[in-house]
């Protein structure tokens, strides 16, 4: 499966390498030319790969193993439409286990649609997991 990474110079995205201890503040699942990724305005939604990389004008991309890159973006799919998880961002920096199921942040889907990671841990994986876990 083929995830691209970004990072540019909002407090945000600066916040959220701090703290993950990530070069990366933001993945999304690369499908044809398009990103199926999880923002905080929008959830779950199918973005342009252009418009991804004006908005992370520092990106590269990544290989992750899955067991079927074919039902990764499926799983992927399936998630469109579906909200941000800002419960699990905090269940993160508080070390609890406050996600939702039916809401993604952008490593979580990543992790859920690759099938590779335990179901139970998703909501623990970060831009930095996905990107020590790809070539």
């Amino acid at each position: 499966m083929k995830v691209i990474f970004g990072r540019n110079n909002l407090p945000f995205s600066w916040l959220i390498r701090v703290f993950t201890w990530s070069r990366w503040s933001h993945c999304g699942i690369v499908v044809n030319d398009n990103v199926i990724e999880a923002t905080a305005l929008r959830g779950v939604v199918i973005t342009p790969i252009h418009e991804f990389i004006k908005r992370y004008n520092d990106h590269s991309y990544a290989t992750m193993l899955t067991e079927n890159d074919g039902d990764a973006e499926f799983r992927a799919m399936l998630e469109v439409g579906k909200p941000y998880d800002f419960s699990a961002i905090f269940g993160i920096l508080f070390r609890s286990g406050w996600n939702r199921d039916s809401a993604w942040f952008c490593s979580e889907l990543v992790a859920h649609a690759s099938g590779t990671y335990r179901k139970d841990r998703v909501s623990r994986i970060t831009p930095e997991h996905i990107w020590s876990n790809s070539k």
